[in-house]
């Protein structure tokens, strides 16, 4: 025996292909929490094995493939002959509960934005949430103005609710070499100069980071858009899909930019953003959401996140070479200020101490 906390960790996020943003997180915080405590990391047997450098359990829930029922019928069965604290890094928490509670809220988005979801998804994501607020021993979120939001929202005791921030993985810290980045351009069709934007979720505003690039090119005509992500804007002369990306090629492009065109209408953390200053990209966005809290003065902000707004944001850019120039140092010394890993991994293991204690 180590003598260390024992923590169960919903590791589901880590089979995901590709990743999204919860499993990277996952899989930088692993290597660093068992300094701290001993993670025994829970998977779905249905789904292929992930990479991780902690013991691995496959759990398999009984009639069904379905999310809800690992979580309320596979986990639960397991966890009765655990000792130690279980974490769900994604809203929920099981109804039966044989040991401590610890959950991750990301944004409260189903709540305080529900047209962004279907009836059923939100009705579910609002059930988890709701149930695990009033059940975890401790409520781990990304930043500040979240935990306002679930302060407010769900009137938890205010000890319960810890920042846990994010920060980038590593290989963003480190520019990539100008073959990696040749390389890229010439497998993706992208020419420079250009700007980047993300499609996906509805409230990144792909179409208005579209029509905000029309408006530069009037007076940029050379200026090209790179969009990533699965969502594909109408062709257009200069305009490059190049669809989802891996983190080398997602670095890369960042790092070519001029500008990462960020025209989101809420964000409950702001990964992309926060690794586009990693990149020494200058992020041109809106004070919405946590981005104020995760970029601080390190942003080119703009007065609105209209069109006109958005343009002006970057033309500010690339009209301005001393204002851009100050803002990428302004970028860098907020990523060398940014917490590292292994802060967070003890931080995240002072929440399991703190749950397991009540």
């Amino acid at each position: 025996m180590s003598g260390k906390l024992a923590v169960a960790l919903d590791g589901r996020t880590l089979q995901e292909s590709p990743m999204g943003g919860i499993g990277r997180a996952l899989a930088n915080l692993l290597p660093h929490l068992g300094d701290h405590v001993d993670v025994t990391v829970l998977t779905d047997a249905r789904q292929p094995a992930p990479a991780a450098p902690r013991e691995v359990v496959k759990l398999r829930a009984p009639l069904s493939g379905r999310g809800a029922a690992w979580l309320q019928f596979a986990a639960p069965r397991y966890l009765r002959g655990f000792t130690g604290v279980f974490h769900c890094p994604f809203y929920g928490l099981p109804y039966r509960q044989s040991v401590p509670m610890v959950v991750t809220m990301h944004d409260l988005t189903f709540e305080t934005h529900p047209a962004w979801f279907s009836a059923s998804r939100r009705l579910a994501f609002r059930l988890q949430a709701r149930h695990a607020a009033k059940t975890a021993g401790r409520i781990f979120t990304d930043s500040e103005h979240v935990r306002a939001e679930i302060l407010e929202r769900y009137r938890v005791a205010a000890d319960r609710v810890m920042v846990v921030p994010l920060t980038v993985d590593d290989r963003f810290r480190d520019p990539p070499s100008p073959e990696m980045r040749s390389a890229m351009h010439e497998r993706l069709g992208v020419q420079s100069p250009y700007v980047v934007a993300m499609g996906g979720a509805p409230r990144r505003n792909l179409p208005r980071a579209v029509e905000a690039w029309r408006e530069v090119r009037r007076s940029h005509p050379d200026l090209a858009l790179v969009v990533v992500g699965r969502e594909r804007p109408a062709p257009a002369p200069g305009l490059f899909v190049a669809g989802a990306v891996d983190d080398d090629d997602w670095r890369a492009l960042l790092a070519g930019a001029e500008a990462f065109l960020y025209p989101t209408e809420y964000e409950g953390f702001g990964m992309p953003a926060l690794e586009a200053l990693a990149s020494g990209t200058i992020v041109v966005c809106g004070r919405v959401g946590a981005l104020p809290e995760v970029l601080g003065d390190a942003a080119a902000w703009c007065e609105s996140t209209t069109t006109d707004g958005l343009a002006a944001g970057v033309r500010a850019v690339l009209d301005n070479a001393d204002h851009a120039a100050a803002l990428r140092l302004l970028a860098r010394s907020r990523i060398e200020r940014a917490p590292t890993w292994a802060a967070i991994a003890a931080e995240t293991a002072r929440g399991y101490r703190e749950a397991s204690d009540g």
